[in-house]
Order: structure tokens, then C-alpha cells, then sequence
């Protein structure tokens, strides 16, 4: 998966001028090439603005019966580059293909290409028409067996859809927009209208002990319109297979498995914030693997694995017949950033919903929780013991801040053997190897950030302090710092690990040092538009970081 992520102030910049007047699209090495139309001369489509009064009632009765937490409207069309939107020629001869869309008053947009199938010349853009919030980037890396592609959240109102290939190829593109998603709730929305005050931030001081574990948890939309929480889960082969455990009750099935996208790290950026938290690090595309009513758990396998970029963990597990004396979840109140709640007391096996023990013994009930809470879309987060290992994943319940009532896990125990077939268990997944452990640890950890030393003092060392503009048309320039004086070697890669530029080797001095790449490769090439990763080395310490093309 490519990392599609910017943080669009080159680009921001260069929307406005297209609403200014005729925009030169890019040519070799973001020297113009030729005239384009602005942006008010493309295709708009437009929809009804939204009944929010009648969602909102809707949505009460939709969360008390423990439905996918829903945060937009579908709206279903068929269009593709023959039948809608603008074309244009390149000098180059490449075509360029451009669609707005627009959803009036709404807080986001996404996607849903019903049929997706890209040519390696191509490449499709996705941004808000304003300019502001990330751009992403789709290509032939991003073709699925089931044909489609479902793009993450955008928070606007309206979007460009940007499509360039070369002439020669356009007989072999399929692009089929089926549904553009209008978003009412949740995502954009103010901070009075988010997740409860109890909800503990991940990023607060509670959360300390917890980061490998933290890194697991994702959320996810289905079809562009519900969503709710899972984890990526190790496996006995410890081979990272991307398996992530989620809640029978969230409606993820055959037909919209292909369509969910997970998203990573969506967190607060400081402790009590409730918000600020971003879309940018994601998966799209999954296939389902099994599946149980009887402790609500769900198993599928996204199509890729998340971006090492992303720092990724894969959460550890306990299958044992035990009862925790403590618990911990770590999960998406509805569905905002993330949150982790505590129960420092033991917990019961009961039946789902109900009190007595050992009842039918499927799940595992919080009775109440000592610190934070879970709201609907925490549904399908885990639930870890004392060891840092899940026991199971929550089906439902009763809590919220306003009280201290129970909710229930579906239990690991019951779920390793699920109903006795593959389709219906996690044993043949979670241990492909037949080992039959107990147990298994998390794999992976969460790098911290590197404090800079003190200049001149110790052994070497050499870190990233900026890079800019990022994104970049023309040329970018790195500072990185040295706590004494060294040789330097700097390279540049695609993220899939190519190398395309070697920038040599230079004498660094102590204190900080600045570098800058053209977007040219080894043989004067200009480099495509997308994420480059810069590595610099020094005797044994490396440092890395990326930045982003445009053209």
C-alpha cells in the first residue's frame, strides 16, 4: 500500500490559484506543460442537502439497539471518466479527467468505487476542492480482486476527483464511482457533539503503559457510511499476517468485506482534547476469514499489511479458561479518537446482557468501569488482561458517563473453537502452526521519539529535524543535526524500498546541516508525484524521513 498523505499547503496554494484563473498542470520536473481548466469549469455534481432531523432520530434508535455506529448517508451513482466529468489533453500525452462533488453543509465526504481497475500509467487523486486537509493517491499498487476501492474520510464539504493517464492506455482504465457518502456526524463534528467527557484520551498519562498495545487498535468505516473499532491480532507463525478481530454484530459480511477501510492511529494529539485527531494512515480492502454469533466476534484479513510507516502492533492474545481480575480496553468511543478505559476489579463470566454467573459462560462482564467508559462504535475493540493479552471483544452493553453500568466482551475462550468450523472459529487462524499455547505475546513495539543530545558530548549521533516544503514540487531541502562533526551518506526510496537516488557522501558538522534533492533520480529523470523516504547514515546511526512529490 502506498502511503497517500499530504498536509497540502504547497497544494492549498495551488487550488487557489486555479480558482483564480487558468492553472498549468504540472510537466516534467513541476515545470508547466500546458493549460488546464480551473476547477469551476469541471463537472460538479451535487446532492440534496441532508434531513438531519430525521437521522437524528433515526440514529437513537440505531444506537440503543447496538447498530454500527452510522456517521453518513449514502448516495447511489453510477459515473465513470466516459459518462461524466471533464477531459483534457496533456502536451505530454497524458489525459487528464476531473469530477467535483459536493454534499452542501455536510461535515465529510467519501468514496466508493464499485469498479476499480488502473493502468501502471495511472493515477487517481482524491482532495477536498478547497484545498485543505491530505491529498491521496491511488495507483495500480491499489488494484484489489474484488475490483474496487473505498477511499477514506475527507472533511469537506466538497471534493475533486482527479484522474491523469497516458492516451495510449485509456482503453485499459475501469473507474466506476457506485457511492459518494455524505457525512452528517461524528468525524468534523464540534467538540460538544463528540465522544464523552470521561473518555480517557490515549495520549494522556494513563495511557503510558500501555503504547505497544494502543498501536493495535484501529476504526474502520463499512460502505462508507457505519463504522466501528477492532485490533490487528499476532498469530503463532509471528508472521504479520494482517488479521484483525472485530464484532460479529458490525455488520462486516461477503458483500461489503471489500469495502471496509481501517483506519490507523486516529488519536487526540494531547491529553483531554477529544479531537484533533487524523485520517491519513489507512487500509482499504479486506477478505472474510470466520465468523460467530455465539461470542460476536468477526476475523478478517485486510489485503495488506498496515505501512511499517505507521508503527503498527500486532496485539497478543490468551485463550485460557480464566477470569480476569483486571481489565483494560483500548477503543473508539463512538467511533472518535482513541480512548482507553479501566476496570481495576475482576470481572464475570455470564451469559451476554445478563448478571448471573456462569450463565452459558460466552462472555466476559465489566461490571462497571473505574476509569473511562465505552460508547456505541467502541464495539469490536478488544479487551486486554493484566499481561497485556485480549481476552475477548465487546459485543454490547449499557455504559456511558453518565453511569455506572455493565458491559460484555464475547470471550477468546469460546471463540478459539467458535462453532466448530474454520469459518466459525479463530483457532486455525490465530494458530496456523497447531501449537495449541495458551498464549501469545504482542509482536512489535512502538519506536519512542528521539530526544536530541547534547551537542559535542557522547558517542555520535544524527537526527531529522525538519524537511521543507513537504510537500514539494520543484526541490525540498532537509536539516538534519549532528552532535559532532561526521561524514554523511544521504539516499533516497520509493516506500516500496527502491532505490532512486543516491545523493553521496558529504562532510556534516557538529550542530545542524541542510541537504536538498531536485525530485531527480540516478539518471536525471524527474521522480512521479508520491512518498519518498530519506535516509541518511553515519558511522552506525541512521536517521530517516519522508517527504512528498507533487507534480
Amino acid at each position: 500500500m502506498n502511503i497517500r498523505k499530504t498536509s497540502a499547503a504547497v497544494f492549498s496554494m495551488m487550488l487557489a490559484l486555479s480558482f483564480a484563473g487558468t492553472v498549468l498542470a504540472g510537466g516534467i520536473g513541476g515545470v508547466p506543460a500546458v493549460q488546464v481548466q480551473t476547477l469551476y469549469q469541471v463537472q460538479l455534481t451535487s446532492f440534496p442537502a441532508l434531513d438531519t432531523s430525521r437521522l437524528a432520530a433515526e440514529d437513537i434508535i440505531g444506537d440503543d439497539e447496538g447498530l454500527p455506529y452510522r456517521f453518513a448517508v449514502a448516495q447511489d451513482v453510477f459515473l465513470t471518466p466516459e459518462n461524466s466529468g471533464t477531459w483534457e489533453a496533456m502536451t505530454d500525452g497524458r489525459l487528464l479527467w476531473r469530477h467535483r462533488f459536493a454534499c452542501p453543509g455536510v461535515l465529510s465526504l467519501n468514496l466508493g468505487f464499485t469498479g476499480y481497475r488502473l493502468p501502471r500509467s495511472a493515477t487517481l487523486l482524491v482532495y477536498a476542492a478547497d484545498g485543505s486537509g491530505p491529498v491521496f493517491r491511488f495507483d495500480a499498487d491499489d488494484n484489489r480482486s474484488s475490483g474496487q476501492l473505498w477511499t477514506p474520510i475527507l472533511l469537506t464539504s466538497e471534493l475533486v476527483i482527479e484522474l491523469e493517464v497516458a492516451a495510449s492506455e485509456r482503453q485499459n482504465l475501469r473507474l466506476e464511482l457506485g457511492r459518494v457518502s455524505c457525512g452528517y456526524r461524528g468525524f468534523g463534528a464540534d467538540i460538544a457533539d463528540k465522544s464523552g467527557d470521561c473518555n480517557i484520551d490515549v495520549i494522556c498519562a494513563q495511557g503510558d503503559d500501555w503504547r505497544d498495545d494502543i498501536a493495535s487498535i484501529g476504526m474502520y468505516t463499512i460502505s462508507g457510511i457505519r463504522r466501528c473499532s477492532g485490533v490487528l491480532i499476532n498469530n503463532t507463525a509471528q508472521d504479520r499476517r494482517p488479521l484483525f478481530l472485530t464484532a460479529n454484530h458490525c455488520s462486516v459480511d461477503a458483500s461489503n468485506v471489500a469495502q471496509m477501510v481501517v483506519y490507523w492511529n486516529y488519536e487526540s494529539p494531547s491529553c483531554g482534547e477529544h479531537g484533533g485527531g487524523t485520517l491519513t494512515q489507512f487500509n482499504h480492502g479486506s477478505a472474510l476469514l470466520s465468523a460467530s454469533a455465539t461470542s460476536d466476534f468477526k476475523l478478517v484479513e485486510l489485503d495488506e499489511s498496515p505501512d511499517p510507516v505507521f508503527g503498527v502492533t500486532y496485539a497478543g492474545w490468551d485463550r485460557s479458561d480464566s477470569v480476569p481480575g483486571s481489565a483494560v480496553a483500548i477503543h473508539h468511543p463512538s467511533t472518535d479518537e482513541k480512548s482507553i478505559s479501566f476496570e481495576n476489579d475482576p470481572l464475570t463470566i455470564t451469559t451476554y446482557l445478563e448478571n448471573p454467573v456462569p450463565g452459558n459462560s460466552t462472555h466476559l462482564r465489566v461490571i462497571d468501569w473505574d476509569e473511562g467508559t465505552t460508547e456505541p462504535g467502541s464495539s469490536g475493540s478488544p479487551l486486554f488482561n493484566a499481561d497485556h493479552r485480549i481476552v475477548g471483544q465487546l459485543h454490547g452493553g449499557y455504559a456511558a458517563c453518565t453511569n455506572d453500568l455493565s458491559d460484555w466482551y464475547g470471550r477468546l475462550f469460546i471463540s478459539w473453537q467458535g462453532d466448530g468450523t474454520a469459518e466459525t472459529r479463530l483457532r486455525d487462524y490465530l494458530d496456523p502452526e497447531g501449537s495449541g499455547v495458551m498464549f501469545l505475546s504482542r509482536l512489535g513495539v512502538v519506536d519512542p521519539e528521539p530526544e536530541p543530545p547534547p551537542s559535542g558530548e557522547g558517542e555520535l549521533d544524527l537526527y531529522l529535524v525538519s524537511a521543507s516544503p513537504n510537500p514539494f514540487l520543484v526541490e525540498v531541502e532537509l536539516i538534519y543535526h549532528l552532535n559532532q562533526d561526521a561524514l554523511v551518506r544521504a539516499r533516497v526510496f520509493t516506500i516500496k524500498g527502491y532505490l532512486i537516488r543516491d545523493l553521496g557522501e558529504f562532510a556534516g558538522n557538529d550542530g545542524d546541516n541542510s541537504l536538498s534533492w531536485n525530485g531527480l533520480d540516478d539518471n536525471g529523470r524527474p521522480t512521479p508525484a508520491g512518498l519518498y523516504l530519506f535516509y541518511l547514515e553515519s558511522e552506525d546511526k541512521t536517521a530517516r524521513g519522508q517527504v512528498i512529490r507533487l507534480r
